[in-house]
């Protein structure tokens, strides 16, 4: 078993944090409230403290873990596996962990990728799924969205071997300090330093360039397959979109090419990419819609 990442953890009030065993993964997840329970699954360049906002608006009436996905924050840094289907088993792995047979479970950014997996193949368990700044799953990329791609080009970089890991720890991580800011600044100081700080140690390095090699790209590549076309959505889902975001808009999704039980999309005004972190709000709305709460 790999050490644990040794950078000082984030706090939050109301937060605990404990280790479980899932699969081959030492997993870190922090915890909060008690009732229906909540999975919420970090996106890139971040860790569990993305829902540090989210955390205490759920917790008063929900049972919710955010859980380090495979070799990001303080869970374990395998040299391997960092494709699709073994963190899609990650994901199940972690439920059965924590004795979850079922959970709403809240995506962003790459974990989406997972998310619609589960809905699609494992909807058993599931009781709901919020995908934030995601596209339904039935999407096509666009010639709008092509004409944006230079705003991802972080994405070809750190998914080169060795490239991708020199730049994600060195020359001040420039790379992440952008993915972050984006293009606007989101975080504090403090706050950007505890995500920064998560990619120093070589293995959390090479872990990040394996999932920009291993899944997103292959993932995004994957889209334009459709993947899930003529396909059933069974779990209630709810999609927020950032209103701040120029690739994705609910009007530029396109046709469904499936069907569900129960999707809905919604966007949330003022919110950039890190959407949980400027309208932490609107994800508790949105789960608090699908669990009744």
């Amino acid at each position: 078993m790999q050490a644990s990442m040794q950078a000082p953890m984030p706090e939050v009030a109301g937060v605990t944090h404990r280790r479980i065993r899932a699969g081959d993964l030492d997993v870190h997840v922090a915890e909060a409230g008690e009732g229906p329970p909540v999975v919420l699954l970090h996106g890139s360049p971040q860790h569990w403290f993305e829902w540090r906002r989210v955390l205490p608006l759920l917790a008063a009436d929900h049972r919710v873990v955010a859980p380090d996905l495979r070799g990001c924050g303080w869970t374990s840094a395998p040299a391997s596996g960092y494709d699709l289907d073994t963190q899609t088993r990650d994901v199940l792995a972690i439920l059965d962990a924590l004795g979850l047979e079922r959970a709403t479970l809240v995506t962003h950014d790459y974990s989406a990728f997972m998310g619609w997996r589960i809905a699609f193949d494992h909807p058993d368990r599931l009781d709901a799924l919020v995908a934030l700044g995601a596209p339904h799953p039935w999407f096509r990329p666009t010639a709008a969205m092509a004409a944006q791609l230079w705003r991802v080009w972080f994405q070809p970089v750190l998914a080169m071997p060795g490239l991708g890991q020199r730049v994600a720890r060195g020359g001040r991580q420039r790379v992440v300090r952008s993915m972050l800011d984006g293009s606007r600044p989101t975080f504090d100081e403090a706050e950007r330093q505890s995500f920064l700080a998560a990619w120093r140690p070589p293995e959390r390095a090479r872990a990040l360039s394996s999932i920009y090699r291993r899944l997103i790209l292959p993932g995004m590549a994957a889209l334009a397959r459709g993947p899930y076309d003529g396909r059933h959505l069974a779990a209630p889902t709810r999609i927020v979109l950032a209103g701040d975001d120029p690739v994705i808009r609910e009007a530029g999704m396109g046709p469904w090419r499936g069907t569900a039980d129960d999707l809905r999309t919604s966007t949330a005004e003022r919110a950039g990419h890190y959407i949980a972190n400027d309208r932490p709000d609107a994800v508790a709305a949105a789960v608090r819609e699908l669990t009744g709460r």
